[in-house]
């Protein structure tokens, strides 16, 4: 089988981060919104625990998707994995406990294929030497979701989420539109495999491939890639990822009543921001100046959570200011959050390489198991305890990507 054109593979990279986008687009909405819409229905220690039921299924489910993707390909995989997300709507439209322990359980192990799948398929299609760009551009579309899904909501409540009628629409809605994203993984084009005897151990340390593809096999490789130092520093910004998603898709909406579509839509415009020019900076720069320029903008909007965003009990930012500064926190959480995972993916696609589903599932398991933290203890521990938690994390993940890249 011939390889794919320069061409084919960027386009590869458009549709699969347009497919992403458009399965994203629906969980993020739907996660930020959540919360809040289901009061009234199920209690709100039942929602968390839900949430947090998804992460733990994600973060479990990892080995088995790791081997579905190493196995089946990452298309196959995305397919699959955008299919198991769908349950997971339909239970908040009509819900009923059970039923939506169950639906993020299903929910939890589509996502855990979906974004390993996603990025290895980048990897797949971008040399090293365009890794950074097209990173950029799959971040810079995959994060829009968070534009779309919240104009959505924005649209359809108006901050009115108490409404029955409405919380269907808005869920079918997002179901449609997660349905559209597997429409999109299915046009994708997949680049041939690299034989057998072309692969070759890429770092100090790496075992060579452990043959058949069984799934003893792929665990005994995966635990060979994890103990590497590399790996070992990259972790921290593993962590601090999935504990900064929670701040900004779970912890902040919770605090702000009826701004909350408001708050995301600003949120996704960072993301957009943050992909386009902090993508270039790596590309002309290297990773190191973006990572802190990430991280400390990161530690800035928590601060600013943590002084300017008051806790309370749905009361609306009825003054101008109190507006202004919500939207300036949420922008400042979309640059910082893309230019931590600009970094973080193009340090795994260009050090991993061939083995980056092993890792990009590490990653995976990881961010979910720090996020399924904060969902278990969100209602017994004061959020400021979340939020310099999350800092720490921050300052680590700095740390650990500046001593993976530093020059020899």
């Amino acid at each position: 089988m011939d390889g794919l054109s320069a061409r084919t593979k960027r386009i590869n990279v458009l549709i699969n981060a347009i497919g992403t986008m458009l399965v994203y687009t629906s969980f993020f909405a739907g996660t930020m919104l959540m919360p809040t819409l289901l009061k009234g229905k199920l209690e709100e220690q039942t929602i968390f625990y839900s949430m947090a039921v998804h992460c733990l299924t994600a973060a479990l489910t990892s080995p088995v998707s790791m081997f579905i993707i190493k196995h089946f390909g990452a298309k196959i995989s995305l397919i699959v994995g955008s299919i198991c997300c769908m349950l997971f709507y339909i239970s908040v439209m009509f819900p009923i406990p059970g039923v939506v322990f169950a639906a993020q359980s299903v929910f939890g192990f589509g996502l855990a294929l979906v974004r390993p799948a996603s990025l290895n398929f980048l990897v797949k299609n971008s040399s090293p030497s365009a890794m950074g760009v097209n990173s950029s551009i799959h971040w810079g579309v995959f994060m829009s979701s968070m534009i779309w899904g919240n104009a959505v909501v924005y649209c359809l409540t108006y901050g009115n989420y108490y409404d029955a009628r409405t919380r269907v629409t808005v869920y079918g809605i997002l179901l449609g539109l997660n349905m559209l994203g597997t429409v999109m993984y299915v046009l994708l084009r997949t680049p041939p495999r690299t034989s057998d005897t072309e692969r070759k151990p890429l770092l100090d340390g790496m075992k060579e491939d452990l043959n058949p593809v069984t799934f003893g096999n792929l665990i005994k490789e995966t635990f060979s890639l994890v103990i590497l130092k590399q790996t070992v520093w990259l972790i921290p910004s593993m962590l601090a990822a999935g504990f900064y998603f929670t701040m900004y898709c779970v912890e902040i909406p919770t605090m702000i009543g009826s701004h909350i579509a408001l708050f995301g839509i600003m949120v996704g415009v960072g993301e957009l921001l943050g992909s386009l020019v902090l993508g270039r900076i790596i590309s002309a720069f290297g990773y190191v100046l973006v990572t802190i320029m990430a991280g400390c903008l990161a530690i800035i909007s928590l601060l600013l959570t943590c002084t300017s965003l008051p806790k309370n009990s749905g009361d609306e930012f009825t003054e101008a200011p109190g507006l202004a500064m919500l939207m300036a926190v949420a922008l400042a959480y979309g640059v910082s959050d893309a230019g931590n995972h600009l970094a973080l993916n193009s340090i795994i696609g260009r050090l991993f390489d061939e083995r980056s589903e092993v890792i990009f599932c590490v990653l995976s398991c990881v961010m979910n198991l720090a996020a399924m933290t904060w969902y278990f203890v969100y209602t017994v521990v004061a959020w400021e305890t979340i939020i310099v938690a999350t800092g720490l994390s921050v300052f680590a993940s700095m740390l650990g990507i500046f001593i993976v890249v530093r020059p020899k």
